[in-house]
């Protein structure tokens, strides 16, 4: 009767788990990123990693997040994306942008060079670009 009972309710709990009822948080957006040559091939002639361009990410209170992308070649500089929306996915999230996807956050295979492996995990994409403000926004890397 326990084995019964034990494997009734094992049942249960996986017919209680749907995917596509899973809801996530969208905090796990905020933090630092970096990237590589593999990530970013526009950063490939950069071999210090000190200088190689960084992302923060920051949610604001009306629950909308700031991308601010650092660069440190030729020059120190800064390009910033306020207002950024996200939805959540079965994997991951989506980034928007004054209502344009710009971007992902979700599992994806990438080569760590720092391992040595290719590895799999969540690996953000953002490109955006309003050409005629003269604004290129795209970052390509993984969470510090």
């Amino acid at each position: 009767m326990k084995k019964l009972s034990v494997y009734l309710f094992v049942i249960l709990c996986f017919w209680g788990c749907n995917k596509e009822e899973i809801t996530q948080d969208p905090n796990v957006l905020e933090g630092t990123y970096r990237t590589n040559a593999f990530l970013d091939p526009l950063c490939i002639a950069i071999t210090d990693d000190n200088q190689l361009p960084s992302l923060q990410i920051t949610k604001k209170n009306d629950g909308t997040f700031n991308l601010l992308r650092t660069n440190y070649i030729p020059q120190k500089t800064t390009q910033q994306l306020e207002g950024v929306t996200s939805t959540a996915t079965s994997d991951g999230f989506e980034l928007y942008y004054q209502q344009t996807k710009i971007g992902t956050y979700k599992n994806d295979r990438w080569y760590d060079d720092k391992k040595d492996k290719e590895v799999t995990s969540k690996v953000l994409s953002v490109s955006y670009s309003e050409p005629t403000k003269g604004l290129y926004f795209s970052y390509f890397g993984v969470k510090k």
